[in-house]
């Protein structure tokens, strides 16, 4: 009889993995969106010491600043985004060290105001700590809107 009960309560755990795997794997595919348009970063602006804006082909701008300034690591940060000309539905913004997997690093930001030409959202991040003296990061723009996304990204270097 043990080995019945044993045996019962083995499939059940597998089946119950087996739900929640296909749950999750549901959950990510409804949640992936289409990128729709894939900006290019502007190598004239430094985010250290201003905002910096991107132009989006096809028209509208995205605009990042992130204070304090010069950007510290290990340290809260305040990111504002600006948008012109694109009605922007949600906003969040992606940390990745370009030459160093930093891990995960995502801020959803909140809504200060939203018109179809003007748009600007806050919250607040922070990047983690890094061995190196300088680190080279991509901080992306994650626009949505009704058509799919529009990423803006922007490239900064901190230092210890």
């Amino acid at each position: 009889m043990e080995k019945k009960v044993l045996l019962m309560l083995s499939v059940s755990v597998i089946l119950i993995l087996l739900l929640l795997t296909a749950a999750y794997y549901k959950v990510q595919l409804s949640q992936k969106q289409n990128i729709i348009v894939q900006a290019e970063p502007q190598p004239d602006c430094d985010l250290q010491t201003s905002v910096c804006q991107v132009n989006i082909p096809g028209g509208g701008e995205v605009s990042l600043s992130i204070e304090p300034r010069p950007i510290p690591l290990v340290t809260q940060l305040d990111l504002n985004v600006k948008i012109k000309d694109l009605k922007a539905e949600a906003v969040s913004v992606d940390f990745q060290g370009t030459t160093m997997n930093m891990g995960p690093n995502s801020v959803v930001l909140n809504s200060k105001s939203v018109s179809d030409e003007h748009s600007s959202f806050q919250g607040k991040g922070m990047l983690p700590v890094c061995i190196r003296n300088s680190m080279e990061w991509k901080a992306q723009v994650f626009v949505q809107t009704q058509e799919g996304i529009v990423v803006a990204p922007f490239i900064f270097v901190t230092h210890k």
